[in-house]
């Protein structure tokens, strides 16, 4: 029964983990150019972390905040309502 909740928090994880790094690689394009986003792929996880938080306090844009944490959020909030039906 669990598995109705748990397979929709793993799509939901990995395609707002994939939209959030497309998201995120914009940002550093638009910011530092190709070498920076050859940078951000070799510093995957600084990238997903610290990207969305300037665009969000110098731009004023909350967007691609809202995509890479609450699509981990939502995920997470359903990948614990599965396990708890799994408990049953």
């Amino acid at each position: 029964m669990g598995s109705i909740f748990k397979v929709p928090a793993m799509i939901v994880y990995f395609v707002g983990g994939i939209w959030g790094l497309i998201i995120c690689l914009g940002i550093v394009y638009a910011k530092l150019g190709f070498f920076g986003v050859l940078a951000g792929l070799v510093l995957f996880p600084a990238v997903l972390y610290l990207a969305p938080w300037y665009v969000a306090i110098a731009d004023h844009n909350w967007y691609p905040v809202l995509v890479v944490y609450g699509t981990g959020i939502g995920a997470f909030l359903l990948m614990a309502i599965g396990s708890m039906l799994d408990r049953d």
